[in-house]
């Protein structure tokens, strides 16, 4: 299937590893260009922006001008993995405009320099519909992109843009890799062990790979699915139960 994406401009938040990394690559496969973005840049292919800063949102966009978009994927990494009596107010305080106000405030001051045909992507987590032990700042602030996703679909779509939300369940990312360690501590239980047990609840039996959720992602943002909007699509693996 042809994507159409030859011609078109994306940005993609968070670009410099894991899934944003991922995402990048396949728009980039299908002849897109592509903008990438990263919280602390190697080198010049990523400009520098940090959604848990407004100042670093304003700055960004005042660099971007007036550059036309086609897309954005709007993709955040997640908050510290950390129990809810250990929080402090600060780490609230960072995590709500890093998940939140920040891929917010950047969507509200880009949509402007957005084609008619255009699509905005949300990447979020499978905690939006189950929570995950120990993740209470993801458990808690991610569903609040679901809402806006949602109402930004009805005050957007007239204009012609898209918007959607991906949901990624257990993706071989170093994020995942990660909180598997940390599983593995709190259960005093083998990292083999920790993973085996979390592909016995993904009825495909593994962990996806970051090219297969780019992949999606892609198609999501490009003209072939010219007709989705205001929906949440899973890349899961069968991992949410929920109807």
């Amino acid at each position: 299937m042809d994507l159409g994406l030859e011609g078109r401009q994306y940005l993609v938040v968070g670009a410099s590893r894991g899934l944003g990394q991922a995402v990048a690559e396949a728009l980039e496969s299908e002849g897109a260009s592509v903008y990438k973005t990263s919280r602390e840049p190697a080198s010049d292919e990523f400009w520098p922006l940090n959604t848990a800063r407004l100042d670093s949102v304003e700055q960004f966009v005042a660099r971007w001008g007036q550059r036309p978009l086609d897309g954005i994927f709007v993709n955040t990494g997640g908050p510290p993995a950390k129990p809810w009596q250990t929080l402090t107010l600060d780490e609230w305080q960072t995590a709500f405009q890093q998940l939140v106000l920040g891929p917010m405030w950047l969507v509200k001051e880009l949509v402007r320099q957005m084609n008619r045909d255009a699509s905005i992507l949300f990447n979020t987590s499978s905690s939006v519909t189950s929570p995950i032990p120990g993740l209470m700042l993801s458990n808690v602030l991610r569903p609040a992109i679901h809402g806006l996703a949602k109402t930004l679909a009805d005050e957007l779509g007239p204009a012609g843009i898209r918007v959607n939300v991906i949901v990624p369940g257990r993706i071989d990312t170093e994020r995942v890799r990660t909180l598997d360690q940390l599983q593995a501590e709190r259960l005093q239980r083998t990292l083999p062990e920790v993973r085996h047990a979390s592909e016995a609840q993904i009825p495909l039996g593994r962990y996806g790979l970051p090219e297969e959720f780019g992949r999606a992602a892609a198609w999501l943002l490009s003209p072939a699915a010219s007709y989705i909007h205001g929906a949440a699509v899973r890349i899961d693996g069968g991992l949410i139960r929920a109807l």
